[in-house]
């Protein structure tokens, strides 16, 4: 009598080996599939890292002029309250020109903004990821501030020309506005520091002049008077 095994158990082994070739040839294709993904990030990443430093290169510029003009704008109000003062006092005062030269400049985000939609950022290394995110937080955090010193710039323009014209609520608009631009003044070039330091732990290299040094000139320069009324 013979007992016949059933084929199955004959063909187990070949079975096995072609279990085992299919799940080899699955986990190959996952990790090239992985590993293409990991290279096509790596290159996003990149130009992602280059097109922030740009734009990153060009707001240090700002960062720099607001911190090199900071004491040159305190001074400046000084002069602008002290002849303030003379007009409540009904006191002669002398003609004025530009009352403050331009301290400002646009700050852009938009290449941050650009690619944290498109979700590039997330393959960036946590520590980078984070520093990144404190330097545009404070980027945007200084647009409000100049925002505010616009505006009080604007009230501070009344007094070119004769601020012997000038009545009480004018005066009390001023010393508002004066207090207001030196609170604006020490926040902006603090902040612009420190995104300078930042900068600089995300190994953005310090700007160069640009035309800086021209414009410190101008605000710093003394207040333009003309005769006294």
């Amino acid at each position: 009598m013979h007992i016949h095994l059933p084929k199955v158990l004959h063909d187990l082994p070949e079975v096995l080996r072609e279990v085992g070739i299919i799940v080899v040839g699955i986990v190959i294709a996952i990790l090239l599939e992985q590993g293409v993904e990991f290279v096509h990030w790596r290159h996003e990443v990149g130009l992602a890292r280059a097109a922030l430093r740009d734009e990153m290169r060009d707001a240090n510029r700002t960062f720099t002029f607001r911190v090199a003009v900071a004491p040159c704008v305190a001074r400046r109000l000084d002069a602008l309250e002290a002849v303030t003062e003379k007009v409540a006092r009904r006191e002669p005062v002398p003609h004025l020109g530009e009352v403050m030269p331009d301290v400002g400049n646009a700050l852009n985000d938009n290449v941050w903004e650009s690619y944290r939609a498109a979700q590039t950022l997330t393959h960036f290394d946590d520590r980078e990821l984070q520093q990144l995110g404190l330097y545009y937080l404070q980027l945007t955090n200084i647009r409000v501030f100049n925002f505010d010193e616009t505006r009080s710039l604007e009230v501070l323009r009344v007094l070119q020309g004769d601020p012997g014209r000038l009545g009480p609520a004018d005066v009390a608009g001023l010393r508002v506005a004066i207090q207001q631009l030196r609170f604006d003044n020490a926040i902006i070039s603090g902040i612009a520091s420190d995104e300078l330091r930042y900068a600089k732990t995300l190994h953005v290299p310090p700007p160069t002049d640009g035309g800086t040094a021209a414009r410190v000139a101008t605000v710093c320069a003394p207040l333009p008077l003309g005769a006294a009324s």
